[in-house]
């Protein structure tokens, strides 16, 4: 299976690197040096489970799109209007995969051509170390489901079986982001503000009391879904990557721009179409986007 992956950050080479052990991989990265390295080493994944090098070939001007039989974005969400002029220039047939936090891609996948339209939520911790070398940090899983389309396209990709990479079908798109979009919501925003890892938020008594009173208010928004099962789902991610920090704290501290817009910018708009008030939501939204500011972005 030919598969093109635009972005080459850490899920872009966390993908490119595990499912280059059984297709051939393109990349297209932003950063000519970043292109010209790709080309010359491949990927590097490494984890505590398996190490390994996987060969790609580099196509940061995308002339091999058309070609392809899959493409996965992997770039951050507010690089989304960047790809757009890519994306419609490619033929219709070729399904897509984006796997951005939030949901604020949404109303722009509605615009697009593409027949076959999928998102998914990627539960892998992933670090770059390097411009082609990355670290698992954490083995989770990959959930994909249809927005639109044939799941025939996908198929391919859902059966691969890869170790340490396990790819999940989804029926229900929009609960599927949901649920990331909450576990997000609750630890992204708050470890960045606080300046603490994952498992602090749970160990912490005083930090567990705001998260709960967080989540409660955050909760109304999206009634429709199960309450018991996201709480576990979050306190779980929380235990599970206790000494990670945040993708958010970790922008915040390089003095990238976060993805908040696309996380509680999301959650802000819905409340407001719904009349729910979420105050501390926006205290916290203000929070980050006053600590961008701050350092510039």
């Amino acid at each position: 299976m030919k598969i093109a992956i635009i972005g080459a950050g850490s899920m872009g080479l966390l993908f490119g690197g595990y499912l280059g052990k059984e297709n051939m991989i393109t990349m297209l990265a932003r950063r000519q040096e970043q292109s010209e390295l790709l080309a010359q080493k491949g990927i590097i994944v490494n984890s505590e489970k398996d190490c390994f090098h996987t060969n790609v070939i580099s196509d940061p001007f995308g002339h091999s799109l058309n070609e392809q039989d899959l493409i996965i974005i992997s770039v951050k969400q507010y690089h989304l209007s960047q790809i757009l002029p890519i994306l419609n220039n490619i033929p219709y047939t070729i399904p897509v995969l984006f796997l951005q936090n939030g949901m604020g891609h949404i109303n722009l996948l509605k615009e697009l051509k593409n027949e076959t339209i999928a998102v998914g939520t990627v539960e892998h911790g992933a670090l770059k170390t390097s411009e082609n070398t990355v670290k698992h940090t954490g083995i989770g899983q990959t959930n994909i489901a249809l927005f639109r389309g044939e799941k025939s396209k996908v198929n391919t990709l859902i059966n691969l079986d890869i170790p340490y990479f396990p790819i999940n079908f989804q029926v229900k798109w929009e609960d599927m982001l949901v649920k990331k979009l909450l576990i997000n919501a609750m630890i992204n925003p708050l470890t960045a503000i606080l300046n603490v890892r994952n498992g602090d938020l749970i160990s912490n008594s005083h930090y567990l009391s705001l998260l709960n009173t967080y989540f409660n208010e955050v909760f109304r928004v999206f009634s429709f879904m199960d309450k018991q099962m996201i709480y576990g789902e979050i306190v779980k991610v929380c235990r599970n990557t206790s000494e990670n920090k945040s993708s958010m704290l970790m922008d915040i501290f390089h003095k990238r721009r976060t993805e908040v817009d696309a996380i509680l910018g999301y959650i802000l708009e819905r409340a407001k179409t719904e009349k729910i008030q979420v105050p501390i939501t926006n205290a916290l939204f203000q929070m980050v986007k006053g600590m961008e500011e701050e350092r510039g972005e």
